[in-house]
């Protein structure tokens, strides 16, 4: 938790200027969001697909600081709402589907059929992971458990593509493997821990 906290708070120190930026130049949030998701989606099919890994990192990392921006900006402005809250939820979604995706593409090019299936079952555990805290929290309970959440899982992507670009090729597929496993755990838990409110 402790090493949760100070992550986020070096996030915020970091956005906190370029947020200020954006809203002088009336750059709404949901914008933001919309740019960020766009361009992790074409990062993800013109490098990630192509294994062009250092580049492809390198650019991935920049869209994905825009995730961080436009909370940052909604709480700035005092304008934090359901439909902010709701789009960026739906875009987290687009992008972590469209760059599992991308991967998979890259290993069915290579012939690797089992590191295919591994990153479908990547993607589909961790659109699970997303949507049981959602259907949780809908249903009026609580869900914030698991071992990776979302910045857990794009953070190992980040550092499987960055190493994999430097030549460690085997990198990747670690990765791929480690984010398809921790995220069938993170269900797990997460299932466990909703049944065990419910009694």
């Amino acid at each position: 938790m402790l090493a949760k906290t100070k992550a986020k708070n070096i996030t915020t120190a970091i956005a906190n200027p370029f947020a200020k930026l954006f809203i002088k130049l009336g750059i709404s949030a949901d914008l933001i969001t919309f740019i960020g998701t766009l361009g992790v989606s074409i990062v993800s099919i013109n490098f990630f697909a192509q294994g062009k890994f250092l580049l492809g990192v390198i650019l991935f990392t920049f869209f994905v600081g825009f995730d961080a921006l436009d909370g940052t900006m909604a709480r700035m402005i005092g304008k934090k709402s359901k439909w902010g809250a709701f789009f960026d939820s739906v875009m987290d979604r687009v992008a972590d589907g469209v760059v599992l995706a991308s991967f998979a593409i890259y290993y069915l090019e290579k012939n690797n059929f089992l590191l295919v299936v591994i990153c479908l079952i990547a993607l589909i555990a961790s659109e699970i992971v997303s949507y049981t805290k959602a259907r949780a929290e809908g249903l009026g309970l609580s869900c914030d458990t698991g071992l990776a959440e979302r910045p857990e899982r794009v953070l190992l992507i980040m550092a499987g593509s960055f190493l994999a670009g430097l030549g460690y090729l085997a990198a990747i597929d670690i990765a791929m493997w480690t984010l398809a496993i921790i995220s069938i755990v993170t269900v797990i838990q997460r299932m466990n821990f909703v049944h065990k409110q419910t009694k």
